[in-house]
């Protein structure tokens, strides 16, 4: 009886360690593509300019056609299994010439230089079955500085 106990103890904590491997391993996939996903956004997002001003001289992002092209990525990642039937958020921040780049240092850009700052949220069921465990969330944030 007592090998029986034994054996059933070490099957539990075997199958414990197996669930939460797996677990975690489709939780690094979601970071993985996540990352991927925002930086693509954020390099995206800044090469929609004004021609006008950059005639001029000046780098001005054109907003709502960058806020489409992340919307366009978000529903094209959004229709993949791999975010779990969760859904994708986005906050995107642009610093050009027009807006200004105050507040730029909070991203770690040395330079007054214009960038465009993506923040991506997913919100979904929980990626842990153990019960001890729970995350029902993750974010990234992607930041593409335009260099001369």
């Amino acid at each position: 009886m007592k090998t029986f106990l034994t054996f059933l103890g070490l099957l539990m904590v075997c199958l414990s360690l197996l669930c939460f491997t797996s677990d975690m391993d489709r939780y690094a996939k979601l970071q993985l593509h996540m990352k991927a996903l925002a930086e693509d956004c954020a390099a995206g997002c800044v090469l929609f300019t004004d021609e006008a001003e950059y005639a001029q001289g000046r780098i001005v992002f054109d907003e709502a056609d960058a806020r489409r092209y992340v919307n366009f990525l978000l529903e094209k990642a959004e229709s993949s299994d791999l975010y779990l039937n969760g859904s994708l958020r986005a906050e995107l921040r642009l610093f050009d010439d027009e807006r200004g780049y105050e507040g730029l240092r909070a991203w770690r850009v040395k330079q007054d230089r214009p960038c465009g700052v993506v923040l991506l949220r997913w919100d979904g069921p929980d990626l842990f079955r153990l019960p001890f465990f729970s995350l029902t969330s993750a974010r990234r944030t992607a930041v593409y500085e335009w260099v001369d």
